[in-house]
């Protein structure tokens, strides 16, 4: 069923792009969408098309378009950028494109459907607007037509990955389009061709940041400073400048480059590095900080913003299910299992929905001295409590990890442990289940911390009680 769904909503694709490239206009008209759908379904007689819900894709009748003319489209993204866009894709134009073509298409693609969300708010139906868009620029052009939609399919069923129907098709796109250019993707990527492609992107970082002044400053870490920077396409990024000394050169890109395969909601993104002048990670940009910033009131953090920032128990719950879930993930990846090993909440931020994203994932390959076996699995567990104690009680010091055990095991009230900012609107019967669950995490013996996996479904239990 869902593969049907897929090829019927690649054909409407097809349909949008033949219509913008003759009348400038991106999503069809209703009547419009429903004679596609209607040809489609007696093409595939054994198929409910009526199943897949393919009218919010295409029709001009949805809620909160992002953009319904390919010329607002440009006009949004502005000429240097969509003719930047047009560039690193038109190698899509072969019959047998390479892999190198194709992420050349997805970076740029990535990189422009950022700016266009961010230039027009009012509207969430960016990612197919853009689609639509490049693909109709040389509509004449089979090749290209059929390349951009093989090539981006999977940035398209991401970003509507909500919807039940292409729940097997986002897998199968990550499995097919992505992994084999997962190679190709770090080292294009994050391994510059010279020492003067190097130099160049350092120079960038230099301006980003406006040579690291600290009104640009949003976080600090154990191995450096982070800095928000604005790189020349007008992209924001989180820039984080590594303290000196604390990296071998030898190791550094290859580490990046591991670092770089990591994809997940809850995960921060590794764009780039430099290692010339200051050794830096270029990473996605996360517009609401990190979570000292919430939780203990450093909001100089948050760009000059100095309003008082308080996260509601729901978003709470929220940000502590996506911090496992990150974890969770790191722990056991197809790619290679991860140990964090730095996890606290200076290495947790969140974006524009207050959703966690992990960051800075141990870079133990480029320590110098480094000591092997030293941080386990069951380590990050025990700091993964610790963030859970001080996400529900607002402190930082790491006493409250005796305080919330001797509450647990003693069964007494545990109303005074709640961050006094919550003012009591919290619900009491979930606090006390995480409670509970931070305290089996920071238990003294790693044999009675839990797994990660178990974490997760714990936390989700205990959401959905309510």
């Amino acid at each position: 069923m869902q593969s049907c769904c897929s090829s019927a909503l690649q054909s409407l694709y097809q349909a949008m792009t033949i219509k913008a490239s003759q009348s400038r206009s991106i999503f069809l008209e209703f009547a419009e969408a429903q004679n596609c759908t209607n040809i489609f379904q007696n093409l595939h007689h054994r198929t409910n098309i009526n199943n897949c819900d393919l009218q919010d894709f295409i029709c001009s009748s949805t809620p909160n378009l992002c953009s319904n003319n390919v010329d607002s489209v440009i006009g949004l993204l502005g000429d240097d950028m969509y003719n930047a866009l047009l560039s690193n894709c038109k190698g899509l134009s072969s019959s047998n494109h390479s892999d190198e073509a194709c992420f050349d298409c997805v970076v740029s693609y990535r990189q422009s459907l950022q700016a266009l969300k961010e230039r027009n708010r009012s509207g969430n139906r960016c990612a197919e607007a853009l689609l639509v868009s490049l693909a109709s620029s040389d509509a004449q052009s089979p090749n290209l037509v059929r390349g951009t939609f093989s090539c981006l399919w999977n940035e398209i069923t991401h970003i509507l990955g909500s919807k039940k129907l292409l729940a097997i098709v986002i897998l199968a796109a990550a499995l097919v389009i992505i992994t084999p250019i997962l190679y190709q993707i770090t080292r294009k990527q994050l391994q510059y061709a010279n020492k003067k492609d190097i130099e160049i992107l350092s120079d960038e970082v230099l301006k980003a940041t406006n040579h690291f002044d600290d009104s640009n400053l949003i976080g600090e870490a154990t191995l450096g400073k982070f800095y928000v920077g604005i790189m020349p396409s007008g992209m924001p990024t989180t820039i984080k400048r590594l303290n000196q000394g604390i990296i071998k050169v030898q190791n550094f890109g290859e580490e990046v480059i591991r670092k770089a395969k990591i994809r997940h909601p809850n995960v921060v993104t590794t764009l780039g590095y430099c290692d010339t002048g200051e050794h830096c990670l270029v990473y996605e940009y996360c517009v609401n900080g990190n979570l000292p910033g919430w939780l203990l009131g450093k909001s100089h953090y948050l760009a000059g913003n100095e309003k008082t920032l308080i996260l509601t128990w729901e978003h709470r719950m929220q940000i502590s299910i996506g911090i496992a879930r990150g974890l969770c993930f790191l722990h056991d990846n197809a790619l290679a299992k991860i140990v964090h090993g730095d996890l606290k909440l200076s290495n947790i931020f969140l974006n524009e929905k207050l959703e966690a994203k992990i960051v800075d994932s141990n870079l133990s390959n480029c320590k110098p001295n480094e000591t092997k076996g030293l941080q386990t699995i069951k380590n990050d567990v025990f700091d993964f409590g610790v963030v859970l104690l001080q996400v529900l009680t607002g402190k930082k010091s790491k006493s409250v990890v005796e305080e919330a055990r001797e509450a647990i095991l003693k069964g007494a009230s545990i109303s005074g442990m709640a961050d006094p900012r919550l003012n009591g609107a919290y619900v009491s019967s979930e606090f006390r289940n995480v409670l509970s669950i931070a305290v089996r995490c920071t238990a003294p013996s790693e044999r009675e911390r839990p797994y990660m996996e178990e974490i997760v479904r714990k936390l989700e239990e205990t959401q959905s009680l309510v």
